[in-house]
């Protein structure tokens, strides 16, 4: 995946600006004081990954939170409902809106829990496993080429990144 330059922005003086916009210097490189803040930086990233990751899911008709759904799902057969929200982090109605999606769309089924039946445990459907496995290759085409575009210190930034979610209680 190429890196994406943002577009130059030209600024436009504020009304009442005393700078006539002659005197500024066209194709001029600005400074984005921000690009310091590592924070900024991986928002701006997340913003980036998770576009591409919506493009990805579009044809599908998913959307992320039903990507992960499946992902959990297919990595745990019979997982509780109310485990999702923990594993994900997500918001228990997020969770629900997206099993009722996809339990609509025939690729998942929730059964009472032999073990408890206030609890629905989470199954895929031979549709929901075909999905996930296609849906799971394009994305792993995504990760190819994140992993490509750091050109050095990939184990590195994968542990850095972990020392920062482990930082603000995120594993």
């Amino acid at each position: 995946m190429p890196p994406r330059k943002s577009p130059a922005r030209k600024v436009q003086p504020a009304e009442g600006d005393n700078v006539a916009p002659a005197t500024r210097a066209p194709g001029r490189d600005l400074v984005n004081p921000m690009d310091r803040f590592v924070g900024y930086k991986i928002r701006r990233i997340k913003q980036a990954v998770i576009g591409e990751l919506n493009d990805i899911l579009r044809p599908f008709e998913l959307r992320i939170m039903d990507f992960a759904t499946l992902c959990m799902v297919e990595a745990n057969p019979g997982l509780y409902q109310n485990e999702i929200t923990g594993l994900l982090g997500a918001e228990p109605p997020a969770v629900v809106l997206s099993l009722d999606r996809l339990e609509k769309g025939g690729y998942l089924i929730r059964r009472l829990s032999e073990h408890d039946r206030r609890l629905r445990t989470l199954h895929l459907t031979p549709s929901g496993r075909q999905l996930q496995k296609k849906v799971n290759a394009k994305v792993e085409q995504q990760e190819r080429q994140i992993r490509q575009a750091v050109t050095s210190g990939f184990p590195e930034l994968v542990a850095a990144l972990d020392d920062l979610m482990r930082h603000y209680d995120l594993d």
